[in-house]
């Protein structure tokens, strides 16, 4: 590999994983902002906050708001920028360049979520359907911008790309534990807003109104998540661990990396609950459900770059 082909392997490396860095601050905004009902800081306006793009005289609730939009503004760049330099540095047809133009294409889309929220009034105490829909549609979005932003970074970091052809049965397993932490993520983002609009005063006071036969849709919901986090942790950390019988030293460093964060997820739910939602332990739940995204994801594409790997350690050894 030439220098010329090194630095500028450094350089996107550096901007991919900083944007994804970025872009996991952004999402923990959006928490704050739902969390503290500033939803509707902006009024129904987007992308301007009311009649400015720069509000005067902002409230409490206005400037929590208008800091979402902006800093959700730089982390756009932030990908438009990886997208450019993907599409710069690397060949037509190279992985790394696809995994960038889907980040593209699904930053698109977060955004329009986004301003749907906003211009429909799903906002503050609203709990109609449209937003029961797209809520957790948008958090799933947010999970696969993640994604790919995620394999952008592994992939042009150098790793090696899925190995071919590949195991049906591996990608299967795989698969299926992908859908199940962004199930728990569609599932979490309808929790996280019945707290917020249903807050409990204690964890056994009210049962009748969280859940008995008058209680809305919304707040009945809240016993979903936290049971399938327990049966979808428990499946995810098993496979995991099931995919290891083959993998490499840095797969399996990986894998016990998931088991370890899925585990300290366990620990940080129940104490959410037990506190009673805080907006403190509300971003930090957030922000390891994003780590284990995060982390199972560059799990699995060290998975199914295994056998790349091994053939290249068999040409070098030749």
């Amino acid at each position: 590999m030439s220098d010329l082909t090194q630095r500028r392997r450094r350089v996107f490396s550096t901007a991919a994983w900083a944007t994804l860095a970025f872009n996991v601050l952004v999402i923990l905004g959006g928490t704050i902002v739902r969390a503290t009902g500033s939803g509707d800081g902006c009024g129904d306006t987007w992308p301007k906050c009311g009649d400015q793009f720069v509000p005067p005289n902002a409230t409490v609730e206005t400037l929590i708001e208008f800091s979402h939009r902006a800093s959700s503004f730089l982390a756009g760049l932030g990908v438009l920028a990886v997208v450019i330099l993907a599409l710069w540095f690397f060949p037509k047809g190279d992985i790394t360049r696809k995994a960038a133009v889907v980040s593209g294409v699904l930053l698109i889309v977060e955004a329009l979520l986004g301003a749907a929220l906003v211009l429909y009034g799903w906002v503050d105490a609203d709990i109609s359907t449209g937003r029961m829909f797209v809520v957790p549609l948008h958090l799933t979005n947010t999970l696969l911008l993640l994604g790919t932003l995620t394999l952008t970074a592994w992939w042009g970091s150098g790793f090696p790309a899925p190995a071919r052809p590949l195991r049906r049965a591996t990608v299967g397993w795989l698969g299926a534990g992908a859908l199940v932490i962004i199930v728990l993520g569609a599932t979490g983002a309808l929790n996280a807003l019945a707290d917020t609009i249903f807050p409990s005063e204690s964890i056994t006071g009210g049962l009748a109104e969280k859940f008995g036969p008058t209680a809305p849709l919304l707040s009945k919901l809240r016993i979903v998540h936290p049971t399938l986090a327990i049966l979808g942790g428990l499946f995810v950390g098993w496979i995991a661990a099931q995919q290891t019988r083959f993998a490499s030293a840095r797969t399996k460093r990986l894998s016990a990396a998931v088991s370890m964060v899925v585990l300290s997820q366990f620990f940080i739910g129940i104490a959410n609950i037990y506190l009673l939602t805080p907006l403190a332990m509300q971003v930090l739940h957030l922000m390891v459900a994003d780590v284990l995204w995060i982390v199972y994801v560059v799990f699995a594409a060290s998975r199914v770059g295994d056998g790349v790997e091994e053939k290249r350690k068999k040409v070098v050894a030749v």
